[in-house]
């Protein structure tokens, strides 16, 4: 203690007090807490959907996700901002896009990054992909369109044998070995690392494709058991019986109206709503009228109940 503090404090009665021994006790009795506590109440960790186990257990699934990005008709190919260059189709707020503010900042070209480009690492270790992948870049469109179509149609009524997935017969052209080759490189567990991989960075640092590539159906049809859909409030519950993050839920509401939910413009309703109504909390203080709400509905006087109860006014 200092001169002035122990001329302040003098002929008042003082005990010794041990700030650090204090905390340390705290600390522990915290910690034990959250150790039992977690153990007997904390939420089960759902494991983190990959290709790898998609391929694996729905394999007919898998091929159906990879044979749309080939065809090149996926939602993702014409997303727009920042993925693709669409800009008529960004989610509107009164017709205005707030991602084309920005543009394509994120360029994805879906047969591209997500079919090809693996299909060409494949291809160096097993020629008849390599065949395969030549064959098919060197086609027509045409051709192509219609190969990847049939095939598409062939997957409705395919039958897995094994590890193998047999189609009916049918003019495929080479995409029945490209389908095989993106189907070992996920059963290898290597589909996301060949996704995330660049030639410009030492290091796996953006996954964004790796995100986006179980989008669709396949993740839809996930979502639904765990029931962690859209209109399940979608993320704001947790896997099994616990609430999850409840403090999403002014978020998660709002999908739940059929105004807003079946809109195509749901995320951005949903987010300029949030938005605002921060903005409201915000700004309380200094917007006339609202900022005496407080002294209108006296919630204070509740909290301090105790006080207004002994010092009742004169």
């Amino acid at each position: 203690m200092s001169a002035r503090s122990d001329a302040t404090l003098r002929g008042i009665p003082t005990k010794p007090y041990d700030l650090l021994r204090e905390g340390l006790i705290v600390f522990a009795v915290v910690a034990v807490l959250i150790v039992v506590l977690a153990a007997a109440f904390g939420s089960p960790d759902y494991p983190t959907l990959t290709a790898q186990e998609v391929a694996e257990q729905e394999p007919v699934a898998y091929l159906k996700l990879v044979s749309g990005y080939l065809s090149g008709g996926s939602d993702l190919q014409t997303y727009g901002p920042p993925y693709t260059a669409n800009p008529a189709n960004a989610q509107r707020i009164f017709g205005f896009a707030p991602a084309n503010i920005l543009g394509v900042a994120l360029p994805i070209d879906a047969r591209k990054d997500f079919v090809l480009e693996p299909l060409a690492r494949v291809a160096r270790l097993r020629p008849s992909v390599q065949d395969a992948l030549h064959q098919f870049e060197s086609a027509s469109d045409s051709d192509r369109a219609a190969w990847v179509a049939h095939y598409t149609v062939a997957l409705d009524k395919a039958q897995v044998v094994g590890p193998s997935v047999e189609l009916a017969a049918g003019d495929y052209g080479p995409v029945p070995a490209l389908m095989d080759g993106m189907l070992d490189l996920a059963r290898a567990g290597l589909m996301e690392a060949a996704l995330n991989a660049s030639a410009n960075q030492p290091y796996a640092l953006d996954n964004t494709k790796a995100l986006l590539f179980m989008q669709g159906d396949v993740e839809s049809q996930v979502a639904g058991t765990l029931d962690m859909q859209g209109g399940q409030w979608g993320i704001s519950h947790e896997t099994g019986n616990y609430p999850g993050a409840w403090w999403l839920w002014p978020y998660t509401f709002l999908y739940q109206v059929p105004a807003i939910g079946n809109s195509p413009n749901a995320d951005a309703l949903a987010g300029a709503i949030i938005g605002l109504v921060f903005l409201l909390l915000l700004t309380l203080p200094f917007i006339p009228g609202l900022n005496r709400l407080p002294r209108g509905l006296k919630v204070y006087r509740v909290i301090w109940r105790d006080w207004y109860r002994n010092h009742p006014r004169p």
